[in-house]
């Protein structure tokens, strides 16, 4: 299939939030510490039963503040954008794009997240998704820009989303366009 273009219908209102930004503020948090401590290592006051050398202490506070710039690179935040028109539901991060056509699902629901069912230990959470019921089974392969967890089992493939407020608006919007759709 060739690579889609984010090109929904001019007006059509857009759904957009941010990927975590957490493991990048983590990852720039140990930037800062540990870059800190391998270049000021004798700061404080040294306790005489200090066993590890200034040397070997500010290369390893080095190496963890090199692995924190590393974490901060691989998880840079960005703008998630979803639009629903007559054709599909577009989506786009970064330079990915792609557009799922009404014509490959036969039904979409939003999932709200919850946590489990206290005492029950075979309740598990459920998370705040997008669940679509594709007409074929090659529908999780043909948008794997967009899929990128492991196949889900079952005849529902999920989109899992930071919040269940996305989720209602995304399915606001699908129920704007294709009423018939939206369970």
């Amino acid at each position: 299939m060739p690579e889609q273009t984010w090109s929904p219908t001019p007006g059509t209102p857009v759904v957009e939030y941010r990927s975590s930004r957490w493991l990048f503020i983590g990852g720039l948090a140990m930037l800062v510490f540990f870059g800190l401590a391998a270049i000021f290592p004798d700061v404080g006051t040294p306790s005489p039963r200090s066993k590890m050398p200034e040397g070997p202490a500010s290369f390893l506070f080095g190496a963890l503040a090199l692995g924190g710039l590393m974490l901060m690179i691989g998880s840079v935040p960005h703008m998630i954008r979803f639009a629903a028109d007559e054709r599909g539901l577009w989506w786009r991060a970064g330079r990915k794009s792609d557009l799922i056509g009404w014509d490959e699902v036969r039904a979409v629901r939003g999932q709200e997240s919850r946590p489990p069912v206290q005492g029950d230990p075979n309740s598990k959470a459920v998370l705040s998704a997008l669940v679509f019921t594709p007409k074929d089974r090659h529908f999780e392969n043909r948008h794997s820009k967009l899929f990128t967890r492991p196949p889900t089992p079952g005849p529902e493939v999920e989109l899992r989303l930071p919040s269940s407020a996305i989720v209602r608006q995304l399915t606001q919007e699908i129920a704007r366009v294709r009423p018939d759709l939206v369970l």
